[in-house]
């Protein structure tokens, strides 16, 4: 409450003039020579009295009179209403269990009144006994004096310039458990004018320098789930061990590499905080395997590596052999968690310095061994690098370089393929896209030889995009020129099929090259469609509701064909070159092919028969009713430019469009 009102003062300074003025009206009286003379004095009188009386002040800011006649009800339509006073207690109470429970120390200066908050944690970390006084020289006796006055001119310094601060103060008496250093941080908060008006502080407890420093080791070159070394620090060693064996020709290491079989089936089957067990198990497992001076390190979310020290002698591998089979026996044991019993399988790529050079020889030799024991089905073994695998390995890797350029620079270009209509004098209907690549020193590298590798290693997702979007810009081009019922289909590899953008992304790309869904056709194999029927069914869905249809490539080499049919909304199969190749003389491929036929006209599907190349393989399959072709016997793949001519040639009965003759 306000000691003195000043709207109050104002009225009854106004009263007391108008009795001043009153006091006057006898002489005036005396002094004037009508009535009509007094009349404005004595209104003015009046005047001031009713303002002094009556006026009503404006409200200053944002203040308004809280009304108390009003009664706040506590539901509205049976529905309770919130209390906010007590969740604003509730929040002030939550706000205070959060600083209590802080392992920082909080605290707050109000620089107009010098009143400082301590929270509780700053008396712990200070030893102090009772409450802190509401100032900021409470720190005074707690610190080192020459501290202190440095203290105190960084905060000044900081209060002029308005920057915040953080300095390290000794404890003078520091308690027995308690820091022997603390670190008091500040933050300034400013008014409109950009005036310190608080400053808002942390106070924690200072490392000392060893401590930091181990700390900044840990995050550095530890695996923060395992324990084990990082990624990091197993390369910077081995690069040490590999320069040490350089100069030291008896030197000798081995480094293996175990990777733990279907680890993604674990964290599917049970969960990620299991499977994140098993990775702990797994470590701890392998550390008790080795040698003091090895170092073990997880450099992959399924794979370790080791690298083995001290094996000496003329047995050198053998005994590098024998330490192997010891940790690869011991990892695989069965693991009990959670109640439940666990069997895993491991397999281990072990390499020799002697048969490297370097330290990418290491890894793309380990890696290839490891690569080689998954395809190979050879899951669980052991296998040691030798010199054909690391010749093998070093031109995968080489092979993996230059895939990744080669995408960044867009090396890769597309042939297409004529599909024809032999019921309809060989009319033109459509291409299949085919990849090329254009390698700068090799000149044209065939597709067997980089899509493999590109699908083993993940670069066929951002190769398939690059090849969709080339695909429908040509596209565009030649429904531009007056082919308009032409369509072009692109392969997708069952990496790109599976992702979750994957509808998405074909559409962003539709959009983005203006070409109607119409035109462009999608071919997965029959393998993908059936390894996740309902995912496979649910995605081609999306895309046909688009407009876009949908082939089957390599029919018939599977194993579910006629199963998974009626479930997918499919457009068309295509005949794979392997059955097409000996219907003129194999009387059993001559049956496949004639079952294929019939399950196409059965189910109203569009057949294309893929590889043909004599006359007789194309009259069979006339007989047959098999009428869209695609191979050699037609047509080569094409450049875009020999295949803008092959259109004018054969689209629509060889009635090309005027726009394309003229171009």
């Amino acid at each position: 409450m306000k000691l003195f009102d000043e709207h109050i003062v104002l009225r009854f300074a106004l009263l007391f003039a108008c009795f001043l003025f009153a006091a006057f009206v006898p002489e005036i009286l005396n002094l004037s020579n009508s009535v009509l003379g007094f009349i404005p004095y004595f209104a003015a009188i009046i005047f001031v009295a009713y303002i002094s009386l009556f006026y009503k002040f404006p409200v200053e800011g944002t203040r308004r009179k809280i009304r108390n006649d009003v009664v706040i009800p506590t539901t509205v339509g049976g529905e309770p209403v919130r209390d906010f006073e007590k969740d604003l207690n509730e929040q002030n109470e939550l706000h205070q269990m959060m600083i209590d429970v802080s392992q920082e120390g909080f605290w707050t200066f109000d620089v107009p009144t010098g009143k400082v908050y301590w929270s509780n944690r700053v008396a712990v970390l200070l030893g102090a006994k009772g409450v802190l006084e509401d100032s900021l020289s409470a720190l005074q006796s707690y610190v080192m004096e020459k501290d202190w006055e440095k203290f105190k001119k960084v905060v000044m310094k900081s209060l002029d310039e308005g920057r915040d601060f953080s300095e390290v103060l000794r404890l003078s008496s520091p308690s027995k458990n308690g820091p022997s250093e603390i670190v008091v941080a500040g933050r300034m908060q400013m008014d409109a004018e950009n005036r310190p008006i608080r400053v808002i502080g942390s106070i924690s407890q200072s490392l000392d320098r060893s401590s930091s420093e181990r700390e900044k080791y840990f995050y550095a070159y530890q695996d923060a789930l395992t324990g084990v070394y990082n990624r990091k620090f197993f390369l910077e060693k081995l690069k040490v061990d590999v320069e040490l064996a350089a100069q030291k020709p008896d030197y000798f290491f081995g480094v293996a590499l175990l990777d733990i079989d279907s680890f993604g089936a674990i964290n599917a089957s049970y969960s990620i905080n299991f499977g994140d067990n098993v990775l702990r198990v797994v470590s701890e497992r392998i550390k008790a395997s080795v040698g003091e001076n090895d170092v073990v390190a997880r450099i992959g979310p399924d794979v370790f590596a080791v690298i083995l020290h001290n094996i000496e002698g003329a047995d050198a591998r053998d005994n590098l052999l024998s330490i192997v089979k010891q940790i690869h026996s011991k990892v695989k044991a069965p693991i009990q968690l959670d109640g439940q019993e666990l069997f895993i399988s491991v397999s281990m790529a072990v390499v020799v310095n002697s048969d490297v050079d370097c330290v990418e020889d290491v890894m793309a030799s380990a890696n290839a061994v490891l690569r080689n024991l998954k395809k190979t089905g050879s899951h669980g073994g052991i296998q040691f690098v030798t010199g054909g695998i690391r010749e093998k390995a070093m031109k995968l890797y080489k092979l993996e370089y230059e895939i990744r350029r080669a995408i960044q620079a867009k090396e890769f270009v597309l042939m297409y393929q004529p599909i024809v209509d032999i019921s309809n004098s060989d009319k033109i209907v459509g291409f299949e896209a085919l990849v090329r690549w254009n390698n700068s020193e090799q000149g044209i590298i065939s597709p067997a030889e980089f899509i493999p590798l590109a699908e083993e290693t993940g670069l066929i997702v951002p190769m398939g995009a690059l090849i969709l979007k080339m695909a429908c810009i040509q596209t565009k081009k030649w429904v531009d020129m007056g082919f308009t019922d032409i369509r072009v289909a692109v392969n997708f590899s069952a990496r790109q099929f599976a992702m979750e953008s994957m509808v998405e992304d074909v559409k962003r790309v539709l959009a983005e090259t203006n070409l109607n869904p119409r035109n462009l056709k999608l071919e997965i194999t029959e393998y993908t469609a059936t390894c996740e029927v309902e995912k496979a069914a649910d995605i081609m869905r999306k895309l046909s509701n688009m407009g876009l249809q949908i082939s089957i490539d390599d029919f018939g080499t599977g194993y579910s064909s006629l199963s998974y049919l009626k479930h997918l909304p499919v457009h068309t199969l295509k005949m794979d070159k392997s059955f097409v190749d000996h219907v003129a003389d194999d009387e059993e491929d001559a049956a496949f092919a004639k079952m294929v036929i019939g399950i196409a006209k059965s189910l109203h599907l569009e057949l294309i028969a893929e590889g043909v190349e004599t006359a007789e393989q194309l009259e069979f399959l006339r007989s047959e009713g098999c009428h869209h072709i695609q191979g050699f016997y037609f047509s080569m793949p094409l450049t875009p430019d020999d295949a803008l001519e092959y259109m004018k040639a054969h689209y629509a009965g060889g009635v090309a469009p005027a726009e394309a003759v003229i171009a």
